[in-house]
């Protein structure tokens, strides 16, 4: 480059961004609406086939919930690699269309020149042969430097991972998976860098197609020519243009995010008050993310634009393409395009609109009365019983333990002390004598005077109407609480509506050995292991430490997941989404109502109400798991 280039390659670059800045206000109207029909072709294209990809992976998982699990099945799939294959092509296409476009513009705010979206998109529709041939090269350029990349992931795979299935690594993630992620993510760092360093020496490729009226081939090898030794110059503005374009919209998401959180606390889970306003949040998010694309893309393509101008002699470059267009007649091209564009939006509307309508997004939880209904009357007391069959609830979970003359009564803790301010241990009294204490008084004086319960007067109150988990609690050793238990409830005809519990696997074996046909549950607060592979029927757990995985490999084992002690509305219906089979809480009447408003909804209602955690942070019982009430 000659010295007086070189200075004027300075001087250009220290004004860059203000120069592309008043350009940019100078023509924003192009920009918007030329980015507008490129955006509105993207979705019309997009959104019909993401829809129908979304609707497999559901039907396939069985679940309400797409997760890691199922997105990487369907992406290493065939049907999944074709898909993702003619995604990426047609992106490459739809930015080259959308930088041609806003190169356009540029070269005539270099020269002072009005400009129209109309005759814009004209200008496109016209090199769109041409555009197709470079989006073809440049796709398959992407996928030839891919090949050594994709070579050594396959040899690490046939070397290292042959030995078992894809889904075996994806649900144990054994120490090899986990090395194999690591060596993938220094591939695809690697081929980030080639990929990038590759496209910087082929910026120039559009403003030369368009200005210079060359074929793609030739504008390719152009543009290599042109970079060469430049692309630190070339890269840094462009850089810095979308590092403070992302810094500002971070800022602005920031306080948006103020926002939103403040309206969905006031909306809790009120469909009538969520929808409207995650309505309103993707709205924002849409017009938001539309401006973010449109200033960020045009200001790039500016940006190149103003420095190949510069790169070509600044001083006496005029952009012949500027000239000697037509702009009146552009409208005889427009107005077809947008017609088809338009078109294409509708049937995409209405194949997302059909798609949505036909997912079921409806699922079944049972619910589970913690210790009856304790939030309405004392716990694991015959009021709060009554008041769960009220609520609707599935079962009521209670505590069991025996006293002094072997009498199975319904008490948590030990002794008596919290309950009804009496130190004595339940083991240590015997069934008269507990009838006698009162554990109602300190919970509301309407319910003075109530004894704890034995689990034969439960069992012949909720007969018929809710099924009982009973809990096996072992405060002391007690060898024959399991047998009891189990005995009582072929006495009373009651097992196929009970299930038991425990923190003590070794007793829930038991009670397998003694009658097969009783359901059990191992109560996980801390392990060491797998949980999944527990003996137990289902799992109950804290909900604080149920994942999306977890529950899929239980689920894919064959086991349920209770979660415990879920109260707060939004949890509740965080759990229903997640997919968990039972949901154990203080509020049985409060879960059945979200339950029924959430059935009530029509399925695109339901994703809407679903959107809503976008936007909101997951309250403090699904994060920090001490805050969740013991069973």
């Amino acid at each position: 480059m000659s010295p007086s280039l070189t200075s004027a390659y300075t001087g250009m670059a220290e004004g860059l961004a203000a120069q592309t800045w008043a350009d940019l206000r100078a023509h924003w109207r192009p920009v918007l609406g030329f980015h507008l029909l490129i955006q509105a072709l993207g979705a019309a294209i997009f959104a019909p086939a993401l829809s129908w990809v979304t609707r497999r992976m559901v039907l396939a998982s069985g679940d309400v919930v797409v997760s890691n699990y199922d997105i990487a099945g369907f992406v290493l799939s065939l049907p999944g690699v074709i898909f993702v294959l003619a995604f990426a092509a047609l992106t490459i296409g739809l930015l080259l269309a959308e930088f041609t476009g806003h190169g356009w513009i540029a070269g005539h705010a270099i020269v002072g020149r009005s400009i129209s979206a109309a005759s814009t998109i004209a200008f496109v529709l016209r090199r769109l042969p041409r555009l197709m041939i470079l989006s073809v090269r440049l796709f398959l350029g992407l996928l030839l430097l891919a090949v050594p990349f994709l070579a050594a992931a396959a040899l690490y795979w046939l070397m290292v991972l042959m030995g078992h299935d894809i889904n075996y690594y994806l649900a144990e993630r054994p120490p090899e998976w986990r090395r194999a992620e690591l060596t993938a993510i220094g591939l695809v760092v690697l081929y980030a860098l080639l990929v990038a360093w590759w496209l910087a020496r082929r910026l120039y490729a559009i403003p030369i197609l368009t200005y210079e009226d060359a074929r793609p081939a030739e504008a390719l090898a152009q543009s290599t020519v042109v970079t060469r030794g430049r692309i630190l110059a070339i890269g840094r503005p462009l850089i810095l243009w979308w590092l403070l374009l992302t810094v500002i919209t971070v800022a602005i998401t920031w306080i948006c995010r103020l926002a939103s959180d403040a309206g969905l606390d006031w909306a809790g889970v009120d469909v009538h008050r969520v929808l409207p306003l995650v309505a309103v949040y993707i709205a924002t998010l849409l017009v938001g993310g539309f401006v973010y694309g449109a200033v960020g893309f045009a200001g790039h393509q500016f940006l190149v634009t103003r420095m190949f101008c510069v790169q070509q002699d600044g001083s006496r470059w005029c952009p012949p393409a500027a000239f000697g267009v037509d702009h009146h007649r552009s409208g005889g091209l427009v107005r077809p395009a947008v017609f088809v564009t338009l078109a294409l939006g509708v049937v995409a509307l209405g194949a997302v609109w059909f798609l949505l309508s036909q997912l079921d997004l409806k699922t079944d939880v049972a619910i589970t009365a913690h210790r009856g209904a304790s939030i309405a009357a004392p716990e694991n007391s015959m009021p709060a019983f009554s008041a769960a069959v009220q609520a609707g609830a599935t079962f009521a979970e209670l505590d069991v333990q025996r006293t002094r003359d072997g009498q199975i009564v319904v008490v948590h803790d030990a002794d008596l002390l919290r309950m009804a301010g009496d130190p004595r241990k339940v083991v240590e009294l015997t069934a008269a004598e507990i009838a006698g204490i009162d554990i109602g008084s300190r919970f509301a004086p309407t319910f003075a005077g109530e004894p704890p319960p034995l689990l034969g007067e439960v069992i012949d109150l909720v007969r018929g109407r809710m099924g009982l988990n009973i809990e096996l609690k072992y405060n002391v050793p007690d060898a024959e609480l399991a047998a009891a238990v189990v005995t009582l409830l072929r006495r009373e005809n009651f097992l196929d509506r009970a299930v038991i519990t425990s923190l003590d696997y070794e007793a829930l074996k038991q009670v397998k050995r003694l009658e097969p046909r009783l359901r059990t549950g191992h109560i996980v607060t801390a392990a060491v292991g797998d949980i999944v592979r527990t003996e137990a029927d289902f799992i109950s757990m804290n909900a604080a430490r149920v994942t999306a995985r977890l529950l899929r490999r239980a689920h894919d084992a064959g086991k349920e997941v209770h979660v415990w002690t879920v109260n707060a509305p939004e949890a509740m219906l965080r759990m229903i989404e997640l997919g968990v089979d039972n949901i154990i809480t203080d509020d049985p009447a409060q879960l059945a109502q979200v339950i029924r408003a959430r059935d009530a909804l029509t399925a695109p209602e339901t994703l809407g109400l679903r959107l809503r955690v976008l936007f909101a942070e997951p309250p403090r019982e699904l994060t920090d798991p001490g805050a969740m009430d013991p069973l």
